[in-house]
């Protein structure tokens, strides 16, 4: 859309950059939004109203003509996307068991990337290159998807039982959970009252031991939390500066190359093909655990960023590649980690004030990787792969893997 709006208004690179980093501006006021929201009104509210709004701010976007609304615009589009994004993450750790956790949020990154080939096809049908077409039906026909989004949110999202136990709602979380029970032809397990007592007291321990680590005060700068925060902000940094290369520079890199939308759809089929390989590693203890993961993320985004410096057009199509695998196993990986490291009642604040702390790093990127492009359009690739070490780096420290693991605890289980 940037390229085509480019083009079509004769804006010039810093107007550009302006309605790039507009977005990420509100992913950012999302991303700390989602933070407080998502504990005082719950999940499920929060997931569904955002849907319903993202489908009037898409609307409203196809029918755009001037350049500040459309930035405002895209500000608040990011902004409830902000919301939006993590919150699934943390709804599906929430009512998944340990040894398919992993798996489950991978699920989710899929239909990330099937979404994206969804939009490729579009593309055919909507837009004439990267640099032209009716990208205003394309934003219309966005509000299709949207609008059954919102509307089964309403219908059949359920509020997560953990979420429910920590608010104090018993009588309703064990309600929800013979309603699952029966649903699913396991009555002979519904609970008895001596379990329902045990939650509750369990869930008593749960607090009085917030209480001592006094999260209620500080948060996630308690000390128990304090350098877990302060690495996942640097791996959300560093992990979003790599997106954001090729958020940016694929389209033009490749309307430069004279490349169709095909080269884009073999990009993005190649890359859910290589991700449900990572869907079946990603709970596996010995060779792909989250840490392991981000390892092997790091590593190939060292070597295709170095090659695609070195190469440049003859490894375009390749590099890219293997940065969009690279980043897509990074990104879930990371989102799931997150949820994983902070209890339940630091949990959306945790992940949400890491997803902004992400954001924040790279809202500046478009005004330096953009001039980047158009002194040297390769030169971007040779600081990701500086900054790749520091993912390396990262692997090697953080030592709060819960692959197979329970995801609430207490300190003495």
């Amino acid at each position: 859309m940037m390229a085509i709006l480019k083009s079509e208004w004769n804006l010039t690179s810093s107007q550009t950059s302006n309605i790039g980093s507009s977005y990420l501006l509100g992913i950012v006021l999302g991303n700390i939004l989602s933070a407080f929201l998502v504990d005082k009104i719950g999940r499920k509210t929060t997931f569904a109203f955002s849907t319903a709004i993202s489908t009037f701010l898409c609307f409203k976007i196809s029918f755009t003509k001037a350049y500040i609304e459309m930035i405002l615009l895209r500000l608040f589009f990011g902004m409830i996307f902000g919301i939006t994004y993590q919150l699934g993450f943390i709804i599906l750790s929430e009512i998944t068991e340990a040894k398919f956790r992993g798996r489950f949020s991978m699920s989710l990154s899929l239909l990330f990337v099937l979404g994206k080939i969804f939009l490729i096809i579009l593309c055919f049908a909507f837009l004439d290159s990267f640099e032209a077409g009716n990208w205003e039906g394309l934003m219309l026909f966005n509000v299709v998807p949207l609008s059954i989004a919102s509307v089964l949110s309403f219908l059949f999202l359920k509020e997560t039982i953990r979420y429910q136990l920590n608010q104090g709602k018993f009588d309703q979380a064990f309600k929800e959970i013979e309603t699952i029970l029966e649903e699913n032809g396991r009555e002979e397990h519904l609970l008895d009252e001596e379990e329902k007592k045990g939650l509750q007291n369990w869930q008593e321990k749960q607090k009085a031991e917030f209480q001592e680590q006094q999260l209620h005060k500080y948060g996630i700068f308690s000390s128990e939390y304090r350098t877990i925060t302060l690495l996942l902000w640097l791996i959300f940094i560093l992990a979003n500066f790599q997106s954001m290369t090729i958020y940016l520079l694929m389209p033009f890199l490749l309307a430069r190359k004279n490349s169709g939308f095909s080269s884009m759809l073999i990009l993005f089929s190649f890359e859910f093909c290589f991700s449900i390989i990572i869907y079946y590693f990603i709970d596996n203890p010995h060779y792909g655990n989250r840490i392991k993961i981000i390892a092997y993320s790091g590593f190939a985004l060292l070597l295709s960023n170095v090659l695609l410096y070195i190469y440049q057009e003859s490894f375009l199509y390749v590099g890219l590649f293997i940065i969009k695998i690279a980043t897509r196993g990074l990104f879930s990986t990371i989102s799931i980690l997150a949820c994983e490291s902070y209890p339940l009642y630091l949990r959306s604040q945790g992940c949400g004030i890491a997803q902004a702390v992400g954001k924040i790093g790279v809202i500046p990127s478009p005004y330096l990787l953009v001039p980047l492009l158009f002194f040297d359009p390769y030169l971007p690739f040779l600081l990701m792969a500086l900054l790749s070490v520091l993912i390396l780096m990262f692997a090697c420290v953080f030592d709060k893997d819960k692959t197979l693991k329970h995801l609430e605890t207490l300190k003495d289980e």
